[in-house]
């Protein structure tokens, strides 16, 4: 087939210009350059190590059991994350609360002193007038001139009969003052207290004063109270306190006899102006200091001054048989009247005149009294309930003595004396 060539390409080859036959040498460089790289390349692809074929798993041994369906499990739900605890957040401190400016102490001490006393008082007024105290009190010392400057006018807003005064806590604006600076204390409060134990005409002052003193030193200032004790009574007996109680005085003068001041000539000097305080304060001092004071006075001061001193020696008595002796021996003589033979009975059968607060046994049934000459208050407890069977023998036994010296009939004394038997003898048989 390669010998027999078309015409056409016969010719071409012939009629080639210049009669020249085309030349060969560029395409056959080029053929060999190709072999050269053909060459050269298989070189390197042999050069190049061949993968070794991954190994092939044998396939497992079917078991005899029944092929089953290859069933995708259920992926399982993933399980929900745990809930991180937000970082607690840095505490931011507070800012510190701005202290309350002092208030000027005579304002407070105006604030206090016009309170409305003719009018009922609302929960809102009695707190306001506390919060006015209470401000006294945080700011110390530096209340202390207008406290003492005030008690020093001997001024006072008593809270006595006032409606809701009792939400005060306070009898009057002075009790209130004085217990401010027995709160406030130091040096400051302590000279406010004593100038005002020596000029205050109140005898309530002189009791809480010394009450406040007692119990910030015990027994330093006994005797500036009993120096101001001495004197009010001097300016009470001569009538310049006015109408003022003077019981807290005698409750004072008993304090210190019971300390071992000897306060019975103190005591007997206002026998006639307060028998009942003199009396109750003489047979309560230790040690039968009071009994010949009281028989004196029961001899010598008749009338009220008799009968309260009979009373205080029947209740001494039963414990006392120089006193029994002695009532017996004036029943004999005539010295002791009708009228106080029968005040003196209830007191042979366990009545007892009590002055300020006494430790009664409980249930212990007491009478409040008060005497109009000298504005004496006390209270009379019934004892009788308390008394062992001996202590009722011992009073019926006085009673029968006082009977048999008595002249026969029927007086009121008689009448009370058997009464107060019967009472007695009623208790024995319980």
């Amino acid at each position: 087939m390669n010998s027999t060539r078309s015409e056409p390409e016969a010719n071409r080859r012939t009629n080639a210009p210049g009669g020249q036959r085309p030349s060969i040498v560029v395409p056959v460089a080029i053929v060999g350059l190709l072999i050269v790289g053909g060459a050269v390349a298989y070189k390197v692809f042999q050069s190049s190590p061949v993968p070794a074929p991954a190994p092939v798993a044998a396939a497992p041994a079917q078991q005899s059991s029944p092929v089953r369906p290859i069933v995708p499990a259920e992926q399982a739900p993933a399980a929900p994350a745990a809930p991180v605890a937000p970082m607690p957040a840095r505490p931011v401190p507070a800012p510190a609360a701005p202290s309350a400016p002092p208030v000027d102490a005579r304002q407070l001490m105006t604030s206090l002193t016009s309170l409305d006393t003719k009018n009922p008082l609302s929960a809102d007024d009695a707190q306001k007038w506390k919060e006015s105290l209470q401000q006294l009190v945080r700011q110390g010392s530096s209340s202390v001139p207008a406290i003492k400057d005030y008690l020093a006018q001997n001024l006072d807003v008593s809270f006595a009969g006032v409606q809701g005064a009792d939400q005060l806590g306070y009898a009057s604006l002075r009790a209130g003052l004085l217990n401010a600076l027995g709160q406030i204390g130091g040096p400051d409060a302590t000279s406010a207290m004593l100038q005002t134990l020596q000029s205050s005409p109140f005898p309530t002052d002189v009791a809480q004063i010394a009450a406040t003193l007692q119990q910030q030193a015990p027994g330093q200032y006994d005797g500036e109270v009993l120096t101001a004790v001495r004197a009010q009574l001097v300016q009470a007996a001569a009538d310049q306190l006015g109408n003022a109680n003077v019981g807290p005085l005698f409750q004072l003068l008993g304090a210190a006899g019971a300390n071992g001041t000897d306060v019975s000539a103190d005591l007997t000097q206002y026998a006639s102006k307060w028998p009942y305080y003199t009396a109750i304060e003489l047979a309560a001092l230790p040690n039968g200091t009071g009994l010949s004071p009281l028989l004196q006075m029961a001899q010598d001061n008749p009338g009220a001054g008799q009968i309260a001193a009979v009373q205080a020696l029947a209740q001494l008595a039963p414990q006392n048989s120089q006193v029994a002796s002695a009532l017996v021996n004036m029943v004999q003589q005539g010295q002791l009247s009708d009228a106080a033979l029968a005040q003196l009975a209830p007191y042979l059968g366990g009545r007892a005149n009590q002055l300020g607060s006494v430790d009664n046994p409980s249930g212990t049934p007491s009478q409040g009294l008060h005497i109009s000459n000298g504005n004496q208050d006390f209270s009379a407890a019934d004892l009788l309930s308390s008394l062992s069977p001996s202590q009722v023998t011992q009073r019926i036994s006085i009673i029968d003595q006082l009977l048999q010296a008595l002249p026969a009939g029927d007086t009121v004394g008689q009448q009370a004396l058997q009464q107060q038997k019967i009472n007695l003898s009623g208790r024995l048989g319980k």
